[in-house]
């Protein structure tokens, strides 16, 4: 009985970290840019149990019994995948459409990576986002002096001067690593690296990197529908374990009393 109730505890524990995970999924439904996390479980060990005095067939017999000791969160993992695109009417919002990120710098030089574009112009005339932290991009002077300001889909921005006449005046810079699951999530829908030195650059690399969409930011990938099935299933096994350790404590408690 001791291992029924350690086995429902195991579970219950690696289902309540499913369900706190399904709520932030939910949570963060309306959040720019945000990737749904997905929760993997694995079993814990397996104990052999002796057939000793057990009624079994021929092929039983010649099969050893094995007796589950529970589960455990094996990993949570980010899912990649590109969220919807939704116009928007600033001509500083921006989306990546395909692989990158938006590179950000805090007031403290600590670099980050984001694929919410949400910018905008601060007082300094600098492109930040929408927590002040500057967007890592080239840019020649204030955007104060520039008007009509447009990106296309490399990233490269143009303005127009007060004559009217359209000029180059920097490039944003997307950045990627070749593994993402190695990206650390600092929150606020922020990434950081351990290692800067492992950043691609859509300026320094080649290959196929994302566009960038500009009047556009990218929605939550989290599907609404798939999290909600999810959360019942999560509910019903809980109430499942729940009852296994009801059972248990019962079991228990008709033994207390039978050696009274």
């Amino acid at each position: 009985m001791y291992r029924i109730l350690e086995t429902g505890r195991t579970g219950l524990d690696a289902l309540q970290k499913k369900m706190d995970t399904i709520s932030n999924n939910l949570a963060n439904l309306q959040t720019t840019g945000y990737k749904s996390l997905e929760v993997q479980f694995e079993d814990l060990i397996y104990d052999q149990v002796a057939n000793k005095g057990v009624p079994l067939s021929r092929e039983a017999r010649e099969m050893s019994m094995e007796l589950g000791t529970g589960s455990k969160i094996k990993d949570v993992q980010r899912q990649w995948k590109q969220g919807e695109l939704e116009e928007t009417s600033s001509p500083l919002d921006l989306a990546i459409e395909g692989k990158g990120f938006f590179g950000v710098e805090d007031k403290n030089g600590r670099f980050f990576l984001t694929r919410d574009g949400a910018f905008h112009i601060d007082g300094n005339g600098q492109l930040v986002d929408s927590r002040g932290n500057l967007v890592v991009a080239q840019i020649n002077a204030s955007l104060f002096q520039w008007k009509q300001i447009s990106i296309d889909e490399e990233g490269r921005i143009f303005g127009k001067n007060q004559w009217g006449n359209s000029q180059e005046i920097g490039k944003i810079r997307l950045f990627d690593i070749t593994n993402q699951n190695r990206l650390i999530n600092v929150g606020e829908n922020y990434f950081s690296v351990e290692n800067e030195d492992i950043l691609l650059t859509s300026e320094n690399m080649e290959g196929e990197w994302g566009k960038i969409c500009q009047g556009f930011l990218e929605r939550s990938n989290v599907d609404p529908t798939k999290e909600m099935v999810n959360m019942l299933i999560t509910q019903r096994a809980y109430q499942m374990n729940t009852k296994s350790i009801t059972a248990a404590d019962e079991m228990w408690s008709m033994v207390n009393q039978l050696r009274r």
